[in-house]
């Protein structure tokens, strides 16, 4: 690369880096705030909260990619084109596809990069994700064993300890049992362990008694006991039968799906819609940055602003975003809309091509036009005076 290759590519490429950085930032944090509870219930570290919720950063990235794409060439070309860079370049003889070059070769690497993503890195990170949630839900001894709160482990059922030693023994353990509307269980213990084995989670209380009683009833039935194994088995999930939702699946899981499987027996369409959107993205990062390309890579001298054909791009990129979600939504339902997943894309992309060539140029409705040239002049009008 020569010199200008590599201002323009570092040009645009810090502006896509602190674009992506800031909206991924801003969008990790209100997902963050939703996980919330990994902390003030579930008693995690504040680091094991940070590595669960960081795990949804590529699956950002992978949606966020596109955008910042388009916002840091539209910014670079916008730029130089108002330091009047790309005019003095054209002046000494370099072609517009000459100066794009280092910008293709960018577009080329996000494209890469998201197909990356999306192929391999996403479906990991998401099945990473509903693993560690599954295991801070199901440890009942970091959510259970809080000193002095009561804990609600399902909705009837209270749990309480007055603490918890270094070994991990509980002690003053109370549990209400309210599942039962016809039968009230509250057992009191002196002291209790989790235990895990092959048939399921146990809590071993030792020194304890049961309080039965039937609402409506004075009666309390008291059972003493030395050794009692209270079964935590229905409150304890686990990932190791889990089945897996398409976007959770590598690109070859989703290739080599079985007939058999649970989740493509439920909703097949699902499948399909997952290989198009993976297969397609590539192209809709190259259209998004090719609407950028087009509207603001040619030479213009700083008398001839950017403002409204940069404002004209809005409507394509907004169009080309709903038509991608749209049609991807279909294809579930629709097998025949698939062509047009990769139709849409390309036909962008070639009449980008043809209005930097010149053989093809958008024009602004001329009432439009004239309603913005009338409010221009009016601004002026009401500026002057």
């Amino acid at each position: 690369m020569t010199r200008l290759d590599r201002y323009v590519f570092r040009s645009a490429a810090f502006a896509f880096l602190g674009v992506l950085g800031v909206l991924a930032g801003m969008i990790w944090v209100t997902q963050a705030l939703r996980q919330l509870d990994i902390m003030t219930t579930q008693g995690q570290t504040i680091l094991a909260f940070v590595f669960i919720t960081s795990l949804a950063l590529p699956a950002l990235v992978l949606a966020l990619a596109p955008a910042a794409l388009f916002m840091a060439v539209a910014h670079t070309l916008f730029r130089m084109n108002s330091d009047s860079e790309i005019v003095v370049a054209s002046a000494a003889g370099i072609s517009t596809w000459r100066f794009l070059r280092p910008l293709i070769i960018l577009a080329v690497l996000v494209a890469a990069g998201c197909t990356a993503l999306s192929m391999e890195m996403v479906p990991a990170a998401m099945r990473q994700f509903r693993y560690e949630i599954t295991r801070v839900r199901a440890d009942l001894v970091a959510f259970i064993a809080q000193p002095g709160r009561f804990t609600m482990l399902a909705p009837g059922m209270v749990f309480n300890v007055r603490e918890r030693n270094a070994n991990g023994v509980l002690g003053g353990i109370f549990i209400n049992d309210a599942r039962d509307p016809e039968q009230v269980n509250t057992y009191l213990a002196d002291r209790g362990q989790v235990i895990d084995t092959a048939t399921g989670t146990f809590l071993i209380l030792e020194e304890g008694a049961i309080h039965r009683r039937t609402p409506g009833k004075p009666d309390t039935n008291i059972v003493e006991f030395e050794r009692y194994a209270f079964d935590l088995s229905p409150f304890t999930s686990s990932a190791d039968m889990a089945v897996y939702r398409a976007p959770e699946r590598s690109f070859r899981e989703l290739l080599a799906r079985s007939p058999d499987d649970p989740a493509y027996q439920k909703d097949p369409g699902r499948f399909t819609e997952e290989i198009h959107r993976r297969l397609s993205l590539p192209l809709y990062v190259l259209a998004f940055f090719s609407i950028a390309v087009a509207a603001l890579a040619e030479p213009r001298t700083t008398r001839e602003g950017r403002g409204l054909a940069l404002a004209a791009t809005a409507p394509w990129v907004i169009t080309l975003q709903v038509m991608s979600f749209g049609l991807i939504n279909q294809v579930r339902n629709n097998d025949d809309l698939v062509p047009l997943v990769y139709l849409v894309p390309l036909l962008v992309i070639l009449g980008s091509i043809l209005s930097l060539t010149g053989r093809f140029k958008p024009r602004m409705p001329q009432a439009l036009r004239r309603l913005i040239d009338n409010l221009a002049q009016r601004v002026v009008r009401e500026t002057v005076n």
